[in-house]
């Protein structure tokens, strides 16, 4: 038995680990198991899948060697041509076939998402006694990460990995345990990704690596909450070990350090979200000045501080930063609303990393941070620098920009930006948007947000001619039709419904001039019929997507609610029912202003001010009490005063938020 599975501890919320991939020993396995095949056969009980021969032109000719077969494979893959590939090898004699030219096969197959033909095609390579090796394993558990709709996925892979473990000829490897996990990240399930990890050895060559940590770490990230802040956690802290143990094996790469910054930015405690600060203070050594965040001791400590409390010295020192760590710096800066901090680390990185080069995604979350700071001038001319520095427009930046643009009322900005935005449109019309970078995508379409920014500037600077040119050449009412943001939906109808009342209006006031000629009046009235239509239709759309965004909000509200329902209360203000120990106490908490922010329980992170006056009140009250009257004081007041936060709306959207992707290149 492989020792990849040897248990050891991980997750202290299981009681029980997997030693091997025994359906007797391990229920969870069970549960994910399909037929156990045997050594030379692979059970597809579970698929039904059968392989068409084509009928091959009679020009083409069999190669005379395995090697020339497996070119021709690929070649006839290459063309789309992957079924007459397949009817090549089969009619092929079976001393001309070889491993490689299946395992070509196998792959193709994967590349195109035909899962299910891949394993068919298992299935006829061991028929004619070609075992499969480590290669044909790595390529079929690589298929199902990457093709994870699959209801099964998960199971497919773990019976692949048993098959592999009864096999004399191909043992697991570290690769296929990697590859394994990168299965279960997919899907995602967690408990089959704890239930491998637990089960590999602390040393030796299936020992978990970097890969592995990229793994864990940006899996348990996208998951999101303190939950998955934790979990993450837990793995940074045994990669922290691992490097300490083998520096040589394991090293720090970037996705890495994204991925823990990541968790960090998606927790919801402000305490786990801050541990950000501390991780990019001692990897990048970024210390601001007369700037403390307080952390408690033990294994958090030394995973926040891994340089100093684990004895490597530099030894994860970074020599540059990149700007998606700078991005998700600026996001854990908005996700505690400490914008000034956000442009005190810009400034600092600028002049600790010379060299650093920005790219449009950072500099999207550069405006947005300066729009959190009222800084609207500022975001417009940063939103120039794009341009002067040689780079491309991104959505991003455009919505942001005029986003900027639109709070500075400064029409001609917007103008500029609408204007550009319809070039690229225009240049990007024919872009396969298919294959594009996750980050600093093409702008290949009109969305909602950025219309919407550019008609509501048009309205409050009284630009209604051109907002009414702009409503009309970009058909409005088929950007609505996209789902994906109604708040921007409604929003938009609304600004559409003020410009066509606001036209109807002047040119029916204009059509009563009697200076004018018979035909201008004509055209007059005629416009005036056509802004009538036009206006009636907007109302219907305005009405329809508002239903839509009192739905949408309806549900989201429902769901915040199951979500505090069944996660625990944390530590905090609304928690605590004791005042403080002592007056020091409360003026070393207080700020330079002297406000406190309290934590709440909320989405994202929810903060709100309490005056010392206020405080002083409340303490007042508690020391005229003792025991449970001070606990019920307490809770009294705080729910009295407490504001309604289930009705404030989150200002971090995915258009301005660095995304939640694991890389910014891909998951691959």
């Amino acid at each position: 038995m492989s020792t990849l599975l040897r248990a050891r501890p991980f997750f202290t919320s299981r009681t029980s680990l997997i030693s091997s991939f025994s359906r007797s020993q391990s229920p969870f396995i069970q549960r994910h198991s399909l037929e156990c095949p045997s050594k030379n056969s692979f059970s597809t009980s579970a698929i039904s899948y059968a392989i068409e021969k084509k009928q091959l032109n009679k020009k083409i000719t069999i190669p005379k060697d395995p090697y020339l077969l497996s070119e021709k494979v690929v070649k006839f893959a290459k063309n789309g041509k992957l079924d007459e590939a397949i009817t090549l090898v089969m009619e092929s004699p079976k001393s001309r076939q070889s491993e490689v030219v299946w395992n070509h096969l196998i792959q193709e197959s994967s590349k195109l998402g035909k899962t299910s033909q891949s394993w068919q095609l298992l299935n006829d390579m061991k028929k004619r006694s070609f075992e499969p090796s480590e290669r044909t394993y790595t390529i079929l558990l690589n298929a199902l990460a990457i093709n994870n709709s699959s209801p099964n996925s998960v199971s497919r892979a773990m019976e692949l990995y048993r098959q592999m473990q009864g096999s004399e000829d191909t043992t697991p490897t570290l690769v296929h345990t990697n590859a394994l996990l990168k299965v279960c990240s997919r899907k995602p399930d967690f408990n089959a990704m704890q239930e491998v990890y637990s089960g590999m050895p602390k040393a030796g060559p299936n020992a978990p690596d970097v890969v592995t940590f990229n793994t864990l770490i940006g899996s348990f990230a996208r998951r999101g909450g303190d939950e998955g802040f934790q979990q993450a956690w837990k793995a940074w802290e045994d990669f922290l070990e691992a490097k300490s143990r083998r520096p040589d094996e394991v090293d720090l790469d970037q996705r890495l350090v994204d991925s823990i910054l990541l968790a960090c930015r998606e927790a919801k405690s402000s305490g786990f979200v801050k541990r950000g600060y501390r991780l990019v203070e001692d990897l990048y050594g970024l210390a601001l000045s007369g700037s403390q965040t307080s952390l408690s001791t033990g294994s958090a400590g030394k995973a926040v501080s891994p340089t100093k409390a684990l004895g490597l010295g530099t030894a994860l020192r970074k020599n540059d930063i990149q700007p998606r760590t700078v991005e998700l710096l600026l996001s854990i800066c908005s996700k505690l609303k400490e914008y000034p901090k956000g442009q005190q680390y810009i400034n600092l990185i600028k002049k600790t990393y010379p060299d650093f080069k920005s790219d449009p995604q950072l500099i999207a979350s550069t405006i947005h941070l300066q729009i959190a700071s009222k800084e609207y001038q500022k975001a417009v001319e940063t939103w120039d620098e794009i341009s002067k520095l040689g780079l491309q427009h991104t959505p991003a930046t455009f919505k942001q920009g005029l986003d900027a643009a639109l709070k500075a009322r400064n029409w001609d900005k917007t103008f500029e930006m609408y204007s550009e935005m319809k070039r690229l449109l225009h240049k990007n019309c024919d872009v396969d948007t298919t294959r594009h970078r996750p980050v600093n995508p093409v702008v290949h379409q009109q969305d909602a947000w950025t219309l919407m920014s550019t008609l509501k500037c048009a309205v409050k600077t009284k630009h209604i001619e051109e907002g009414l040119k702009i409503l009309r050449e970009t058909h409005w009412t088929k950007v609505v039709n996209n789902t994906r943001y109604p708040r921007a939906n409604a929003d938009l109808a609304a600004q559409a419904v003020n410009i066509y009342s606001a036209s109807f209006k002047n040119q029916t006031k204009a059509s009563k001039d009697e200076s004018l000629s018979e035909t201008t009046k004509d055209e007059l009235a005629a416009d005036v019929s056509r802004l009538e239509k036009e206006l009636e239709n907007a109302k219907v759309i305005e009405a329809r997507l508002a239903q839509t965004l009192a739905a949408h909000d309806e549900e989201k509200s429902k769901k915040v609610a199951e979500e505090r329902a069944h996660s625990p209360r944390r530590i905090g203000f609304a928690r605590s029912h004791s005042p403080p120990s002592d007056s020091t106490s409360f003026e070393k908490s207080t700020t330079s202003s002297g406000e406190r922010e309290i934590k709440e329980q909320e989405d994202g992170s929810g903060w709100r001010k309490v005056s010392s006056e206020e405080y002083s009140n409340r303490s007042s009250s508690w020391s005229s009490r003792s025991g449970s009257q001070q606990r019920s004081s307490k809770a009294r007041v705080y729910s009295k005063d407490r504001p309604d936060r289930s009705q404030q709306r989150s200002r971090f959207d995915d258009a301005f938020r660095p995304s939640t992707r694991f890389s910014r290149e891909s998951l691959e």
